[in-house]
């Protein structure tokens, strides 16, 4: 991978706000609308799920293909199908409980930490082409596996992906000392490091100024809304999900960041 070590020096003491895009990897998504996300800023900022939705993920690809410079979150591993029982069978959690899989995380050839090598592998070939890219990685999403074995996955990041800064994003635990802590939702408790995510809140009802400026001094700070998810009401498979939106709402996106997060003006938002 390829990176450019001033403009990282920059990223890493430099506060981003992204959209958290996590059916990135759905086949449905319009990526030429989710770039227009950032037409006329800088940089890309954004995150995805990189298994739930697709194995394969082009739109992922493509942004990270861009010459502009790109910050990214990804998650390998899908924490809340596993509390709530929904994982497809593509999902590492699959067949697992909570206590389950935090004994299957101590043995690296369990089923669990195969599919989960696997994936991060996957991810590593897909950064290994990118420029100008500064990567984050959380092993799993909304995470109720306990400390040693959030710590376990967490190294494991490390080992692969040395490039990249290592997310510990608990559900409701406290995130693990020495690691970036991701929290989601309104009003999360985090010190720095940390990123912050309103997945799990419609970023369409809530006070986004407020949001915005609460966080500055966090690494990241992510708009969701439900469609970033593919969600339209009662529970579908992620990877049967409708993921096909008009492009406005990319566009109503854009402007959310643009005006809200980064606090530029009208004109330059309207670029």
């Amino acid at each position: 991978m390829k990176l450019l070590i001033v403009l990282l020096a920059f990223m890493a003491t430099a506060q981003a706000q992204g959209a958290s895009y996590l059916a990135l990897c759905h086949p449905d998504t319009d990526c030429k609308a989710v770039r227009e996300t950032w037409r006329g800023q800088d940089t890309i900022v954004t995150g995805w799920i990189e298994n739930t939705f697709s194995e394969s993920c082009e739109c992922a690809d493509r942004l990270l293909a861009s010459r502009k410079a790109k910050i990214v979150r990804v998650h390998i591993m899908n924490g809340p199908c596993m509390r709530n029982g929904r994982c497809g069978l593509y999902e590492a959690f699959s067949g697992y409980s909570i206590a389950q899989a935090n004994r299957a995380v101590r043995h690296k050839n369990s089923r669990l930490m195969r599919r989960y090598r696997r994936v991060v592998q996957r991810l590593k070939r897909r950064l290994e082409t990118a420029q100008n890219v500064q990567c984050y990685v959380s092993p799993c999403l909304e995470c109720d596996l306990n400390a040693s074995a959030r710590r376990t996955l967490l190294r494991a990041v490390s080992d692969t992906l040395p490039n990249c800064i290592p997310v510990d994003n608990p559900y409701k635990q406290r995130c693990l000392p020495g690691y970036t802590c991701e929290k989601h939702g309104y009003t999360p408790h985090v010190s720095a490091p940390c990123i912050v995510d309103l997945d799990g809140i419609d970023g369409s009802r809530i006070d986004v100024d407020k949001f915005a400026d609460r966080y500055r001094h966090c690494d990241i700070s992510f708009y969701w809304e439900p469609f970033m998810n593919c969600i339209r009401g009662s529970f579908i498979d992620p990877r049967k999900r409708n993921c096909r939106y008009d492009s406005s709402m990319y566009q109503y996106v854009k402007g959310i960041i643009c005006h809200s997060f980064l606090r530029q003006s009208f004109d330059t938002c309207s670029l």
